[in-house]
């Protein structure tokens, strides 16, 4: 058994050489590669005790190891090409060997980007370069979510994700050229995402291992998955940003968004960096425009909506994996 001694002495251990096998290489004891990319670093801590905490550990997954956490905020550069954890994923409990190596990492661990989209992308090229091409990738991070009725605590996963520039072209503005005003689908199968859905054991599993948020928490804290699930992701926003996630709902609404299941940025800059199978995990703790009446700065309230998500993901891992090997 982990005790807490022997997890933390792992911190700063030196890292296992990541795979070498490309997605094209079909050979049956090929491990995929998956990058969890947090963005700030108080959302990767929520996820990380999530997979870390041995009560909660699931069967399909190895206990974290490679840890080198906690980490400090600005990063510490002699860490900050190292991610957070590794963990090895079986598809089915039962299994002998791992499908898949997950790796957990944090913008913020990375670089001080101080919110720019372009020092992101900047800063994941040090994921890029840590292995080989990315079998899968999972974005992971706070957001809101649209309407009046409030599901704060909730987690969220979806595929496809709505880019817009709510600084409407200003100079220095990031983007993605070719993918901007439009829905950008994962390249992963709409079935992962029905069956996830279908799956009331796993659902009501989530559910009993979330905790609720301090403020307006959601009558009933539950996964909320489908395959339509969009993520709207408005980049360089100018104050007041109500107005500008607003505007970016609204666009997305127009060009055919009917789901929208998370406002978040750096949902769609993680989902510009790989062209790999994909999903998004959003932690709600607010409602779009509520951030500063539900969530800033309040731990009661970040901290618990990060870690559902993170129960979400601990959950869901083992059919992504299944699905993007196939």
């Amino acid at each position: 058994m982990l005790d807490r001694r022997v997890f933390l002495a792992t911190a700063g251990a030196t890292l296992i050489a990541a795979p070498t096998a490309s997605l094209g290489q079909t050979t049956p004891n090929k491990r995929l590669r998956i990058v969890v990319v947090a963005n700030r670093y108080h959302e990767a801590d929520g996820l990380t005790v999530a997979l870390c905490n041995q009560m909660a550990h699931s069967t399909s997954l190895s206990f974290p190891h490679d840890v080198v956490w906690p980490r400090t905020f600005p990063p510490d550069p002699n860490l900050s090409s190292k991610p957070r954890c590794l963990i090895d994923v079986k598809k089915q409990p039962s299994d002998t060997d791992p499908s898949a190596s997950m790796e957990i990492w944090c913008i913020d661990d990375i670089a001080n980007v101080k919110g720019d989209s372009g020092a992101k992308v900047a800063a994941m090229k040090t994921i890029t370069d840590f292995g080989p091409a990315p079998d899968g990738v999972i974005a992971f991070g706070t957001g809101g979510y649209p309407g009046d009725v409030s599901y704060d605590g909730c987690a969220t996963i979806g595929g496809t994700i709505f880019m817009h520039d709510a600084s409407n072209g200003a100079p220095g503005s990031w983007s993605w050229p070719g993918y901007m005003d439009t829905l950008v689908p994962s390249k992963i199968a709409g079935s992962f995402f029905s069956s996830v859905a279908a799956d009331q054991k796993m659902l009501d599993a989530i559910s009993l291992e979330m905790i609720k948020p301090k403020n307006n928490p959601a009558k009933v804290l539950e996964l909320l998955i489908a395959p339509d699930a969009v993520a709207v992701c408005s980049v360089n926003e100018p104050p007041p940003y109500c107005d500008a996630d607003k505007n970016s709902i609204a666009i997305a609404q127009q060009k055919g968004a009917t789901n929208i299941t998370s406002v978040e940025t750096t949902h769609g800059v993680i989902r510009s960096m790989w062209d790999a199978p994909f999903m998004y995990v959003t932690a709600i703790p607010n409602r779009v425009c509520k951030f500063d009446e539900e969530a800033r700065g309040i731990y009661a309230q970040e901290f618990p909506s990060s870690h559902n998500a993170g129960i979400a993901l601990k959950y869901v891992i083992p059919s992504f994996v299944s699905a993007i090997a196939q």
